[in-house]
Order: C-alpha cells, then structure tokens, then sequence
C-alpha cells in the first residue's frame, strides 16, 4: 500500500471534479462565443429559472452561490435582452418571481446542442458502456453528497408558479407554458448547469 492519506485523494477527486469543469466551461464558451448571444453564466442562470420557474432573486443567489448585487445586476441586463420576466408573487407583493422567457428557452436550445458537442468531445474514447458507467457513478456521489448538504431556501415557490397550468393567468407570451427545453422538469440539465461563471 501507498502512504496516500485519505484526505490527500478526497482533494484530488474534489480538484479533478472542478477541473473536468472548468475545463467543459472553458470549451462551451469557445462554441458559444461563436453561436450564442449570451455568456456562459447567463446561460447557467437561465437553465436555472427553466428549472425553478417562479424562483425569486433571494433563492437564486443562493442557488447560483452568487453574491445579491452581483446578481441583480445580470438580472438587470438580461431582463433588458428579454431574457428575463419578472413578476410580482401573488401573495407577498414584495417578492419577485422570476421567468424565463420564450426566446431564452430558445437560445437554451442552442446552448444544449453546444454542450452535446463539448460533451462528446469530453467523452472521446470511452465506451457506450464505459459513458453510461460513468454517469451513474457521477449520480451516485451526487445523491451521497445532497444527503448531507443542506438545500437552499427553495421551498417558498408555490406550487402554482412551478408547472405550466393550462389557462390560467399564467398563459402568457413567455416561456413559462413552452415545452421544458431540457426534457422536462427533471430532465437532464447535467451538462448545462455544469456552466459555472468562474
């Protein structure tokens, strides 16, 4: 046996994680800058809001770990590029709920065709098997690592502002009634919310 010391590979595998992306980031932004109006963050964000519609500014800087101001400041931005929608809650008029709209859904499509192609260039030589290995460990250590991590605030969302309700006052010219561009509610955003600003 080496004389490796447990916490010296629980850094390595924690640093080989945040190196693969980085890496990943790096490269979509290579393809993006090319194809997309948007920076990798923004795109982030979106996939995000397309996840938790309705979410407010509070949850999602707490979500995205990005500093409030820092995060108004985007909010402000890509509202102006009509990403963004905001919304007063129902309730608590104090609070904003946020929206993805339909040309960000839009854009979010082209960003997952980029993330595919970072994604098989990232994969280059591995089995099907070998892939599909790969993942399920990956979600493995995910579940492992959620059991033990407190979630963020996101419980506040109505249940209403979270599902496409067919005609309701919700039904509006935004993407919150589109398909879910990311396969649905809990499909697979892996590779785009891997887009960590950096």
């Amino acid at each position: 046996m080496g004389h490796m010391k447990v916490s010296d590979s629980a850094q390595r595998f924690g640093f080989l994680v945040a190196d693969v992306q980085r890496l990943f980031g790096r490269r979509f932004e290579q393809f993006a800058q090319r194809a997309l109006p948007m920076t990798r963050a923004q795109c982030r964000l979106l996939v995000y809001l397309t996840v938790n519609r309705g979410v407010s500014q509070t949850v999602l800087a707490d979500i995205l770990e990005t500093p409030p101001q820092a995060l108004a400041r985007t909010l402000e931005r890509m509202e102006e590029a009509g990403w963004v929608r905001r919304r007063p809650d129902a309730r608590d008029p104090r609070i904003e709920r946020l929206f993805a709209t339909r040309a960000a859904v839009e854009q979010l499509r082209v960003a997952r065709m980029l993330s595919d192609e970072v994604r098989d260039e990232a994969l280059h030589g591995l089995t099907a098997f070998e892939t599909v290995q790969l993942m399920q460990l990956l979600q493995k250590v995910r579940r492992n690592l959620t059991n033990v991590v407190p979630t963020p605030l996101d419980t506040v969302v109505p249940e209403i502002l979270r599902r496409p309700q067919t005609g309701t006052a919700f039904e509006s010219d935004d993407a919150d009634t589109a398909p879910h561009p990311l396969g649905g509610p809990d499909g697979d955003t892996s590779e785009c919310t891997d887009l960590r600003p950096r």
